[in-house]
């Protein structure tokens, strides 16, 4: 598979503050990869590198496999998400991206109208000052879409938009993905939303690339997780650390026992609470969710 981005030991330092640590990143062509960390975490230094809007402290970044330079054709195939306060407000959808293909030096009209309807504004007429936040993320996917790039980054694209938006997008970029082998960058906070369309989760901490690992490892890696509600909590909890030492654990606020284990099923946990004179008012199996697994696994929060 053709790699898309490579980078060589790329870091970000502001002063004494290290906000990207020497980072070695592959995403490869026809990937849906999502950036995943906290706010401040690095996504967005990552980010700007690879879009040129910073220059890195030390490393290298290729694209398409070759060495990435500031104005280098090669960067007409990356399209990017912009900030979407830059389009001029009484100008309609087709009127700014005219306005923005004469700056990029592109004269091909059609191509305006085939965004416009890729990303389902072909036929509004109405202008942007009357658009809602999820129209306004529409026309900047569309701008982003202007010289038909190879590949888009997308950097919290969501924030703000409401469900029918958020819907709306997740649909668009899984569209363009399979349409047209798109491959796409995204971060976002939002992680139930990067986990249904994500094939590649990355996720940063304090500067750090800390893993990176395919859809169908992370579903295979994460445990299987089981909810207990019980009327004698602690008693429950010593019951299961004499069963097995390693079955993960975890107590939350409201006294629901969590646990995390590919031996136990929810029919053997219930007959063993039942056989020590337990009363259970609920038991369920978990799906997976990617926001418990990084608050979890890469804060360490969960019980040895």
């Amino acid at each position: 598979m053709d790699v898309v981005i490579k980078t060589k030991h790329l870091s970000k330092k502001y002063q004494t503050h290290l906000a990207l640590h020497p980072t070695n990143f592959t995403l490869k062509k026809g990937e849906i990869c999502a950036l995943i960390g906290k706010n401040g975490a690095g996504k967005s230094t990552l980010i700007k590198l690879i879009a040129n809007h910073i220059q890195p402290t030390e490393g290298t970044i290729e694209l398409f496999g070759r060495v990435a330079k500031p104005n280098q054709e090669v960067r007409k195939r990356i399209g990017f998400l912009i900030d979407t306060s830059v389009f001029i407000t009484h100008f309609t959808a087709k009127q700014n991206l005219e306005y923005f293909a004469t700056q990029y030096g592109l004269i091909d009209k059609q191509r305006i109208q085939d965004v416009l309807d890729e990303v389902g504004l072909g036929q509004v007429s109405k202008k942007v000052k009357a658009y809602s936040l999820g129209m306004k993320q529409r026309l900047g996917i569309a701008l982003a879409l202007l010289n038909a790039p190879d590949l888009i980054i997308l950097d919290e694209p969501i924030n703000g938009l409401d469900v029918e938006g958020i819907r709306d997008f997740r649909n668009l970029i899984v569209q363009l993905n399979k349409t047209y082998g798109m491959t796409v960058l995204i971060s976002s906070h939002i992680l139930s939303e990067l986990q249904q369309i994500a094939t590649q989760f990355v996720f940063i901490e304090k500067g750090h690339l800390v893993e990176s690992v395919s859809r169908e490892a992370l579903f295979k890696k994460a445990k299987k997780a089981i909810s207990l509600k019980v009327d004698q909590t602690s008693k429950a909890v010593q019951i299961i650390d004499n069963t097995n030492s390693d079955i993960d654990y975890k107590v939350l606020r409201d006294e629901t026992i969590m646990i995390k284990s590919d031996v136990l099923e929810p029919s053997e946990v219930n007959a063993l609470m039942w056989e020590q004179g337990i009363r259970v008012y609920q038991i369920k199996e978990e799906l997976f969710n990617l926001e418990n697994y990084f608050l979890q696994e890469q804060r360490g929060e969960s019980h040895d």
